[in-house]
């Protein structure tokens, strides 16, 4: 499976929000729209991506 630029930023948003704890997949999911394992793939290979889609840290992030 390919994790694509947009379900990386989605990811991102979530993340850099601070609104969950990235490990509950759950909450994850349901802000981000992204089904679980789409979550555990970009947790998994999280640096790898975010060389990858580097302009994401340029970014402002976007509140929910």
């Amino acid at each position: 499976m390919t994790i694509t630029k947009k379900q990386f930023d989605l990811y991102e948003m979530v993340r850099r929000s601070g609104i969950t704890n990235m490990f509950d997949i759950n909450k994850v999911s349901q802000l981000s729209q992204l089904d679980k394992n789409t979550i555990l793939l970009i947790m998994k290979n999280y640096s790898k991506l975010s060389k990858k889609y580097s302009n994401i840290a340029a970014k402002k992030t976007e509140s929910f």
